[in-house]
């Protein structure tokens, strides 16, 4: 197995010492974070360790945590707020249903430091309501957390003030879209918002909002308590620390391989530390980011996984999902399958995401029926350009990752579907058939 089979920061494994109690996390180093950050630092110190540290957002966009902290924590108002995104939008992600289930009192901890970085008294904890033994998991980290005195009012005997709720909803995809949640917690559709202004400044109850993912505010613990230059001892230069991921395999119904890595580890690496030995010729593709993630080819395992290196091969980091796809699978059929699914989870907001992600699904079914003509390669294109630019959200920027990752690395897919009207794998089933309309002349 690779070295970095014990370097898990913030992901219970299975087997390892149940630190779902409080006595058990306490035991094992837990609050002690807490006690040090508002007893002996100041929150700008807290903020300049999750710089150094190198911490970036988890949830997919990579900014600097403390970059993002430091803002909110400057905005010259009395009320400000974090969030905890814990919502997954790809369902088949496991990491925040992971962190809740298993170390709900890590959660609370960077929750809390978080608040006392930014200066926050209030704190929500937004996830989808279908977790539900992580939600009773965390509910009951949040009951021990208050009777013990590290949530609530005078935190520690200290003047510092923080409480923290509990918010389950379930609207698909676009439920982890951060304005999205801001709307829901408000009591208002949920639908994404233009920005600037960013909630960094205006935000929750047009307030000062620090968002971060539960993976990001884990972490922040785990910095305070070992140091920055530890944290950033694992990692590269640009990014600190560990990511969760979760690894699907081709076969069917074979369970999903939740697994913490080191950024750097290249994709080769992490599929072996998840227990895939097969030889590249087995594999088509390796999907990374989950729904919106991108393709590569095996020639591209060698690939670190971290968040700049994954842009420049078309995939992100996205929601963590790791996925093999067989050696027979036609990459028009699946960019088509993934179109389809995009199109139905979009929220319909902006009008490029809306009508443009549909329409690159009806091409691709058209290609795939082998009715496809050459033009439809360059209308493609168009789309893949249109919906980026006039989106609104990450969704709609992140939607022709599949077309542009399969139309990129595998053109010859795309060529002989078109031009000789086969399949390459001889799996594709045509989704339309040809039409032959009768007209009908008067006598």
């Amino acid at each position: 197995m690779p070295e970095f089979e014990t370097t898990y920061r913030v992901l219970r494994r299975r087997g390892e010492p149940d630190v779902r109690s409080l006595d058990a996390y306490r035991r094992a180093g837990g609050y002690t974070a807490l006690e040090t950050a508002i007893r002996e630092q100041t929150p700008e110190r807290i903020i300049q360790q999750v710089i150094d540290a190198k911490l970036r957002g988890r949830g997919g966009a990579g900014r600097l945590t403390g970059e993002k902290w430091r803002i909110v924590r400057n905005m010259e108002d009395n009320q400000k707020y974090i969030i905890c995104n814990a919502y997954d939008a790809d369902p088949r992600a496991w990491a925040v249903r992971s962190l809740l289930e298993r170390n709900p009192h890590q959660v609370i901890e960077g929750i809390i430091l978080a608040a006392y970085a930014v200066g926050a008294s209030e704190a929500y904890l937004f996830t989808r309501n279908i977790y539900l033994e992580g939600v009773a998991s965390v509910q009951r980290a949040l009951n021990e957390a208050l009777e013990a005195n590290l949530v609530g009012r005078d935190i520690l005997g200290t003047e510092f003030n923080c409480t923290i709720n509990v918010i389950g909803v379930d609207i698909g995809f676009m439920g982890g879209e951060e304005t999205v949640q801001i709307a829901l917690i408000k009591g208002r559709r949920g639908m994404p918002e233009q920005r600037p202004p960013f909630p960094a400044q205006y935000g929750l109850w047009d307030k000062p909002t620090a968002i971060n993912c539960i993976e990001t505010l884990a972490n922040v613990p785990v910095i305070v308590r070992s140091g920055a230059a530890e944290f950033a001892s694992l990692g590269t230069e640009m990014t600190g620390g560990t990511k969760v991921l979760t690894v699907y395999d081709y076969v069917p119904d074979s369970e999903p391989k939740v697994i913490e890595v080191p950024f750097g580890a290249t994709l080769r690496e992490i599929l072996r530390h998840a227990g895939y030995n097969r030889p590249d010729s087995d594999l088509r593709a390796i999907v990374v980011g989950g729904a919106e993630g991108g393709a590569l080819p095996t020639s591209l395992l060698d690939t670190p996984y971290d968040y700049d290196p994954l842009e420049e091969a078309g995939a992100i980091v996205g929601s963590s999902v790791v996925e093999l796809l067989p050696a027979n699978t036609c990459m028009v059929a699946w960019a088509m399958d993934r179109s389809n699914y995009l199109a139905i989870e979009s929220c319909g907001k902006c009008v490029p995401c809306r009508l443009g992600v549909k329409r690159i699904a009806g091409i691709l079914e058209g290609i795939v029926s082998d009715l496809g003509v050459s033009g439809d390669l360059d209308v493609l294109d168009e789309f893949a350009s249109y919906v980026p630019n006039g989106s609104l959200c990450g969704f709609g920027v992140q939607a022709p990752n599949a077309l542009k990752t399969a139309k990129h690395y595998w053109p010859d897919h795309f060529q002989m579907h078109i031009e000789e009207q086969q399949c390459p794998t001889g799996t594709c089933i045509p989704v339309r058939a040809h039409r032959f309309v009768t007209k009908h002349v008067l006598p």
